[in-house]
């Protein structure tokens, strides 16, 4: 799978960031320099099952900030 990251940014100046594509915890090293750069207090995070499988084929995290 191809590594993407999706950032989303509403109106009320919320957003959330999704990784996609990653193994492990690399996904949070791949979105720290976003959540860094938007300047949002992380509020909630989503780590799917994949998170736990280093030998995942795929990860994903959703960060909400604002």
């Amino acid at each position: 799978m191809e590594k993407k990251i999706e950032i989303t940014i509403k109106p009320d100046g919320t957003f959330s960031i999704e990784a996609f594509g990653f193994e492990g915890n690399t996904c949070e090293k791949a979105t720290a320099p976003y959540e860094e750069a938007l300047g949002g207090e992380t509020i909630v995070k989503n780590r799917k099952p994949e998170y736990f499988n280093v030998n995942a084929a795929s990860q994903s995290t959703k960060v909400n900030g604002g």
